[in-house]
């Protein structure tokens, strides 16, 4: 498409909804993100804007529709909407599971601590085009089901802890009494722990700070 996408993005965790809603709007292809908390906000801002494609969690919380059945209404108002589903918990024969109406522009991925951003924006920018994707990497490895954060010190608990908030390195340590090097110095010891072995062009501190969380909550799957 000429323009760049217009992308709805729906997310009941508030802070990875914030962390990765920035890097997706901040991203050259993307012309518009709106983000939602949940169905009824979802479907809310879906009435007064058309979007390319939608980026739906699978697990939005009790009081909302879930991600699947979100797509399915979302798709009855706008038919050619593309629909991204994620998940931490997407096989590879997920889309195969799946009623019929799932053909035409549905894609599913996985949600990862080392999932690269261009690639996210890659499978969006296809769906919304028809195409259907599945995330070959479908498989959790070892290390990013391991409980990483355990390792962690208490002050790098501390450090990484407020960087998922958005923080900067100058504001965490003016909360925590440090100085800024030395807040830089654990945020690097917190990447090598929580991101071991980064693929290529990974964005250590949301990779980092996106493991922390799937760690430390329940709600991010």
């Amino acid at each position: 498409m000429s323009r760049g996408l217009k992308v709805l993005y729906v997310e009941n965790d508030e802070a990875l909804l914030g962390l990765l809603g920035q890097s997706i709007r901040l991203h050259p292809k993307v012309d518009q993100l709106v983000t939602a908390r949940n169905s009824s906000e979802a479907l809310e801002v879906a009435e007064s804007n058309r979007f390319d494609a939608a980026l739906l969690d699978v697990s939005l919380g009790p009081s909302s529709l879930t991600g699947v059945e979100l797509a399915l209404e979302l798709r009855a108002k706008n038919e050619h909407l593309g629909i991204v589903l994620l998940s931490q918990h997407i096989s590879a024969g997920y889309l195969n599971s799946l009623p019929d109406q799932f053909g035409y522009g549905w894609s599913a991925i996985q949600k990862s601590a080392t999932l690269s951003f261009d690639y996210l924006v890659d499978v969006l920018e296809n769906t919304a085009k028809g195409k259907t994707v599945v995330d070959p990497n479908t498989s959790i490895g070892v290390e990013d089901n391991a409980n990483l954060s355990a390792k962690l010190t208490k002050r790098q608990h501390q450090v990484i802890a407020l960087a998922a908030t958005g923080l900067d390195a100058t504001e965490i340590a003016k909360h925590l009494n440090l100085a800024s090097v030395s807040v830089r110095q654990e945020l690097s010891k917190c990447y090598k722990v929580l991101i071991p072995n980064p693929k290529p062009g990974t964005d250590l501190r949301t990779a980092a700070v996106l493991k922390y969380l799937r760690d430390t909550r329940s709600g991010l799957d």
